[in-house]
């Protein structure tokens, strides 16, 4: 296979941005002014009416919503409050791609962790501190600041993180790193649960080394016994992607095999031409496209009196490699289930959703994060920026699946298993795959 430029033929699709967790600012500062606050908040609720690809769908008046909060805005006591209150006011819109974002000194315990039902595991350990005193993978967290773990991530985690559908607030916010966020210094009480059912705490300071500062989030491929391939794809942010080493990939390792899993489970997303240029080694047909649409505003127009409009824009049809290229590219034509579960999010469903336009083969897991749609950044000001949805995206038979999720063709709920391997979802998904001896 020769080394033809395939990522750069790839025509734009959609960029998306790892979703912004809001942070919180380091001390309770009050450096912000009352006009500043204001500002900040009025300039928000302007470009959402402008930008919002869901403006349209939102019951309320958002400006009615901004004047009637701006003297619980410019009255907070400090800048951390104010903070607080604007997120709120973003995630009011509930959008996953929409909301506020600043910079401030936090951090977090140096462990990942994800849920299981109504139970959170320690997923990885990032620090042999926590590894000696009994911290390790499967390890169950039980509470923080002794608050049952579940109440205490829905209080203080889940409000402050925009998103479109339940699935992802009851997932993903839960995951990663996500609940033992918070400014540097202030200490954080984490109890945990070993094998034997015995309980400790460990008091941190959030200032815990950390042995590994950026996991590896890199594609992966392993063989399944029956020849076949498990491909994890963790993220489609471009600088974890190579084109000409998946490229090799795909000719050494998946094109061997009598039928491959895809699993994007926990993909947040990053870039969709990563997504769609894996999608046009895999698919055997050409990809078809639903239109998608954005707010249009014409200034002319408004002075006479007409409203905002929604602009409706066709997409071309998506042609693969093994038809464009047909003497460099060997067409793949095994069957392919694909894994995805609540924190499957953003680029990673733009993927879900080339493959099930495609008609590659079954989706398996439980329905994704519903919320993609290219955001805007907008600076508001101060060390304060907003980012809004700009476009509306639907499946290719205009199913809607923004504010929904991709429904899987197969449910299957995670158990504790993933947590150690390949877990239960793979081994069904296993059984679901029509290979032909």
């Amino acid at each position: 296979m020769s080394k033809s430029p395939f990522l750069n033929s790839v025509c734009f699709f959609a960029v998306i941005l790892f979703v912004i967790v809001p942070v919180q600012c380091a001390f309770a500062k009050n450096d912000l002014t009352p006009y500043q606050k204001a500002a900040i908040a009025t300039r928000f609720a302007s470009e959402v009416k402008y930008n919002f690809a869901g403006y349209d769908k939102f019951a309320q008046n958002y400006d009615s919503i901004c004047r009637a909060e701006l003297p619980n805005f410019v009255n907070t006591h400090s800048d951390e409050e104010f903070s607080d209150k604007l997120q709120l006011f973003a995630n009011m819109l509930k959008d996953g791609h929409t909301c506020i974002g600043f910079s401030a000194d936090v951090t977090y315990a140096p462990i990942s962790h994800k849920r299981i039902g109504d139970k959170v595991f320690v997923k990885d350990v990032f620090s042999d501190e926590y590894t000696q005193k009994g911290v390790r993978r499967g390890t169950e967290i039980v509470a923080i600041d002794d608050m049952p773990v579940i109440e205490y991530g829905n209080k203080y985690v889940v409000p402050y993180i925009p998103s479109s559908t339940p699935q992802w607030s009851a997932t993903y916010p839960f995951n990663s790193v996500n609940l033992t966020k918070g400014n540097r210094g202030v200490p954080v009480k984490l109890t945990f649960k070993n094998g034997n059912g015995k309980t400790f705490d460990i008091t941190d300071n959030r200032q815990s080394p950390w042995g590994i500062v950026n996991p590896d989030m890199s594609i992966k491929f392993d063989s399944l016994p029956g020849n076949i391939g498990l491909l994890r794809i963790p993220s489609f942010q471009v600088n974890y992607f190579n084109d000409q080493e998946f490229l090799m990939l795909y000719e050494q390792k998946i094109l061997p095999t009598k039928g491959l899993i895809i699993d994007i489970r926990d993909n947040t997303g990053g870039n969709s031409q990563v997504g769609q240029f894996i999608m046009m080694l895999l698919a055997t047909d050409t990809i078809p496209q639903a239109s998608w649409e954005t707010p249009k505003y014409e200034a002319a127009y408004a002075s006479w009196g007409k409203k905002w409009e929604r602009e409706t824009v066709a997409s071309d049809s998506i042609v693969p490699f093994c038809i464009s290229y047909p003497d460099e590219v060997p067409k793949y034509d095994k069957p392919i289930i694909l894994l995805v579960n609540g924190s499957t999010f953003s680029a990673a469903e733009n993927f879900t959703v080339l493959f099930k336009n495609a008609k590659r083969g079954k989706v398996v897991g439980t329905p994704t994060g519903g919320s993609t749609g290219n955001p805007i950044m907008i600076d508001l000001g101060w060390g304060y920026y907003g980012r809004i949805c700009t476009r509306h995206e639907k499946l290719a038979d205009g199913t809607e699946f923004i504010g929904v999720g991709i429904q899987p063709d197969v449910i299957v709920e995670e158990t504790k298993s993933v947590i150690f391997g390949n877990g239960n979802v793979i081994e069904e998904a296993v059984k679901y795959l029509q290979i032909n001896d």
